[in-house]
């Protein structure tokens, strides 16, 4: 599960406003949790819609010395997030996987951010000052 990811040279950590492409567009929601990749076919079945969340880079958090290790997108590719309708209030998840043997040694985490090639647009998404919390993007050292 992602720790956080930059965008635009914008941190950005869950419980924040992350711009997203969808069917409609693009959009923002606040980034509220995870959703493996294992059980997409339940969250589709719930009225899950897939997007895509544009970053130039992800972190993870290791288990075991908690510091926060970073890996780059390869250009054009996005991480694959999933909105929630939460009973008309959605929100965004970040769509994770397994990590594999190599990723468990690098980044001493069994999860990991579902990267692909976009069903939308890898298009960074200008984000709107968030009118709920009244805070705009997040910028600055991670977990300083």
């Amino acid at each position: 599960m992602p720790a956080a990811f930059e965008v635009n040279g914008h941190i950005i950590r869950p419980g924040r406003v992350v711009g997203f492409w969808g069917k409609d567009g693009e959009d923002q929601l606040v980034w509220a949790g995870f959703a493996r990749s294992e059980i997409l076919p339940w969250w589709k079945k719930k009225g899950g819609e897939l997007v895509d969340i544009p970053a130039e880079r992800f972190a993870e958090r290791s288990d075991l010395d908690r510091q926060i290790r970073w890996q780059d997108l390869a250009p054009g590719q996005v991480i694959r997030g999933i909105i929630d309708p939460n009973d008309g209030k959605p929100i965004l998840k970040a769509v994770t996987r397994a990590a594999t043997q190599e990723e468990q040694i690098k980044f001493q985490h069994p999860r990991m951010p579902l990267v692909e090639l976009p069903l939308f647009s890898a298009k960074p998404v200008i984000l709107k000052r968030d009118p709920v919390a009244g805070a705009g993007p997040e910028q600055g050292e991670l977990f300083s």
